[in-house]
């Protein structure tokens, strides 16, 4: 069996894809065929996937270190090393694109492109803080959060991941489950869909990250090998379950609720590809084609969801400012530019800034 999970890097790519499917009306005219396709699905669900897939990752790496067996002061020791690892893993590239969008903010102010910078300086304080995702809700309201405003998945991520090793410690893996089934279902039935009007319950989204720590729970447990025998792994079960799983976390996004309860749905959904994912069966990365493609862009979907707004906001404000209607093929050409400016960015981000700094918590520890 591949040591590497493709299949977690497929679902990486589909969660990048749904976050720019999410996005990319701001490059579209509003006669756009598009917006048709938004009054169905808004793709949001996007964030759901990743949350899981990143909540089953970090936790199947705690729990190797076994911290619930640990005294207080090895425990501390390998917290301390968990933060910091995380802190090099995510901050640098994270803080270097909020710096990029405060110049431009100022280097632009006469072309009104990004956020005039008392406003930009304002959201970039709560991206940097790691708050955004409590003043998410304010400023989506009052049209202030601008680039910066992808930062508020970030933000829950690392609240959560704050307190998980303290977690982790404090419990055992059974009582662990219990704890984040209840986190789940707490949560399950809050109306959160994201329309017009900004949910106040919006930045309550943990239900999907604590789905990702019981399923890494139960890999961890070796529970996903009994697993692992009752999972057809034929051509047919793997694009069937694909294709569903993927409809219905497209389908609940729907700007008008199919049920209020559609975002707790999504995180149900993204707990079972992540599940099957788990099992790394290669279930959804047969193709060698597809697994290579989806190995690349998986790798570089941090660097993706940081730098594309930075490009969509470009491209809107220069191609599309202004005009309320556009041909087939100049729609075509903003997507064209939108996907390779993305790409170019987030190459450039993962190359020297992500792979430079991500392991300088191995230098920091023997200081």
């Amino acid at each position: 069996m591949d040591k590497k999970n493709h299949d977690i890097e497929v679902l990486r790519t589909l969660a990048i894809l749904f976050v720019i499917l999410a996005h990319i009306p701001g490059i579209l005219a509003p006669d756009s065929f598009y917006f048709k396709v938004i009054r169905i699905s808004k793709f949001g669900s996007g964030v759901d996937l990743f949350f899981c897939v990143s909540g089953f990752l970090i936790t199947k790496g705690l729990l190797d270190k076994k911290l619930h067996n640990l005294n207080f002061d090895n425990f501390k020791s390998e917290a301390k090393q968990f933060y910091i690892k995380r802190i090099w893993r995510l901050m640098p590239a994270a803080i270097f694109w909020i710096v990029v969008s405060i110049i431009l903010s100022f280097a632009l102010e006469k072309h009104h492109a990004f956020l005039a910078p008392s406003d930009m300086l304002k959201s970039a304080f709560f991206s940097i803080t790691q708050t955004q995702n409590i003043y998410f809700p304010i400023c989506r309201q009052e049209g202030t959060c601008g680039n910066l405003g992808i930062y508020w998945s970030l933000s829950l991520e690392n609240q959560f991941y704050l307190l998980l090793p303290l977690i982790l410690f404090s419990m055992n893996n059974r009582k662990l489950c219990l704890f984040m089934s209840v986190v789940f279902l707490a949560q399950f039935f809050i109306p959160r869909t994201l329309n017009s009007e900004t949910p106040l319950a919006w930045p309550i989204r943990t239900d999907a990250i604590a789905l990702g720590v019981i399923i890494a729970v139960l890999s961890h447990e070796g529970i996903t090998f009994f697993i692992r025998k009752y999972v057809p792994t034929g051509a047919w079960f793997s694009i069937l379950t694909f294709t569903f799983l993927t409809f219905f976390l497209a389908l609940f996004t729907n700007p008008n609720p199919i049920v209020f309860y559609q975002t707790g749905l999504t995180a149900l959904l993204s707990g079972i590809f992540v599940l099957l994912a788990s099992l790394n069966l290669n279930l959804f990365s047969r193709p060698p084609l597809l697994r290579t493609i989806c190995d690349y862009i998986g790798s570089r979907s941090y660097s993706l969801y940081l730098t594309h707004f930075i490009v969509l906001v470009l491209v809107g404000r220069f191609f599309l400012y202004g005009v309320k209607s556009t041909s087939w093929l100049a729609s075509v050409a903003h997507v064209t530019l939108f996907f390779f400016g993305s790409f170019l960015l987030a190459e450039l981000s993962y190359r020297f800034i992500e792979n430079k700094f991500r392991y300088n918590w191995v230098s920091s520890q023997k200081k």
